[in-house]
């Protein structure tokens, strides 16, 4: 099933002469936590303001949960929930407070909504701090309480803006793990530029560029098909490290070497390599090496290698 579905959506500003969005195609599928990924200006924002029906395409077609984004559709906003990257909430209330003010904004009984309540501050680890005011709370509550309030109308699709952007590490990690914890409940569609964070809870991931669709694909399958890891050597001396990079420059070996210092990062020129090769031509040489480590590929290394061939 489909959660999220566009079709060559197109957004132009006035007095803009690029598209914000050119011909944008997605299928973001039930369930999932989708990372939509790319540079400034690439578009992220316009989509999610078009999928929430807070602005409008000049062109193409969208759908959430089954619905056609339409302004003003009651039948969507019942479906959606939005937290924006800059959340504002009454710092009088108290956390429980909030959630049951959304709960009564939706028609839901007391009991329902007392239910609902008390289910999120417990899934986003704040039962707890249920009777604290919000304005005690560190950024990282007050996301999750963010995130909790949009969850409260039980919408099937969540839409997150940066949720992480402007966290400490430890705020990170909560809000991290509160979405991670969210496949059972709805589909999340989260923008951000944080890619580790992408790569930490994603299922499936989107990267666009220029207003247009790059690549989608599981999370594990962009790993696998455009990045492969780096060999890293760190050696006794800079002398040690220079005579590496000369040796292995008049060897049959391929790769891209960069050095600083003691080390150097051995890339491979496609995306398999033989470190097993490396280690051995190393050997016979007889260089001096005090670390030989083999690093995966990161969703970093395939962001920069597909946006850098699209720019």
């Amino acid at each position: 099933m489909t959660a999220i579905k566009t079709e060559q959506l197109t957004k132009r500003y006035r007095g803009e002469s690029q598209p914000a969005l050119n011909g944008l195609c997605l299928e973001v599928p039930e369930n999932s936590i989708f990372g939509f990924l790319g540079p400034n200006g690439a578009g992220k924002t316009t989509t999610i303001k078009i999928l929430t029906a807070l602005m409008s395409a000049n062109s193409g077609y969208a759908e959430v949960a089954g619905i056609p984004v339409i302004s003003g559709s009651p039948d969507l906003r019942k479906n959606i929930g939005y937290l924006s990257q800059e959340p504002r909430m009454y710092s009088w209330m108290k956390a429980r407070e909030l959630l049951c003010f959304v709960g009564d904004i939706f028609g839901f009984s007391p009991e329902e909504r007392n239910r609902r309540a008390d289910f999120l501050l417990e899934l986003s680890g704040l039962q707890h701090e249920a009777n604290k005011r919000i304005s005690a709370f560190s950024g990282g509550m007050i996301q999750r309480l963010g995130i909790a309030q949009a969850l409260m109308g039980k919408p099937k699709v969540l839409f997150l803006d940066e949720p992480t952007s402007a966290l400490d590490p430890i705020g990170r990690k909560e809000v991290l793990d509160f979405i991670a914890s969210l496949s059972n409940e709805c589909t999340v569609f989260m923008s951000t530029h944080i890619l580790s964070d992408v790569e930490r809870v994603a299922t499936d991931v989107a990267i666009i560029s220029q207003g247009s669709l790059i690549v989608q694909d599981k999370t594990e399958n962009l790993l696998r098909k455009y990045a492969s890891g780096k060999l890293e050597i760190d050696f006794t001396t800079a002398d040690e490290t220079e005579r590496f990079i000369r040796e292995f420059n008049q060897s049959r070996l391929n790769g891209k070497i960069e050095s600083e210092m003691l080390s150097i990062t051995l890339t491979p020129p496609g995306t398999a390599f033989d470190r097993h090769e490396i280690l051995q031509f190393a050997a016979e040489k007889k260089f001096e090496i005090t670390r030989f480590e083999w690093v995966n590929a990161t969703l970093e290394d395939v962001f920069i290698q597909l946006v850098s061939k699209k720019e």
